[in-house]
């Protein structure tokens, strides 16, 4: 097999490869609060924070739990903390269940937390 022959092959495998790379951290953070533009500076805080912790509590090892404990009784601030938490965190399972399931894992049943003798 020539070089001719293998071309095609390196080539679809580096497209491969680099649909599995994770964009970095800013970038996946500037992604999820697209859609948060119109409201107020203290609920936008409040979605970033809670974006971040979402991301961490779904499995997305480069964030960490957020929260600024100086704004958390400003109504606005907990209300985008608990949305942005929500959705990042829901956003994140999702793509790890999907990331799972295109590269053909063996079955890993869902970790429900119950135990019956044994962990699920």
């Amino acid at each position: 097999m020539g070089i001719k022959h293998t071309l095609p092959y390196v080539c679809i495998t580096a497209c491969l490869l680099s649909a599995c790379a994770s964009p970095p951290p800013e970038a996946q953070l500037a992604r999820e609060m697209a859609g948060v533009s119109g409201q107020s500076p203290t609920f936008i805080n409040g979605y970033h924070d809670g974006c971040q912790s979402g991301l961490s509590a779904g499995g997305n090892n480069a964030f960490v739990y957020s929260k600024d404990l100086s704004q958390i009784n400003k109504n606005e601030y907990k209300i985008g903390w608990e949305d942005g938490f929500r959705v990042c965190q829901s956003r994140q399972v999702q793509r790890n269940s999907t990331n799972r399931d295109n590269f053909n894992y063996p079955y890993l049943p869902p970790n429900t937390g119950i135990t019956i003798g044994v962990q699920l």
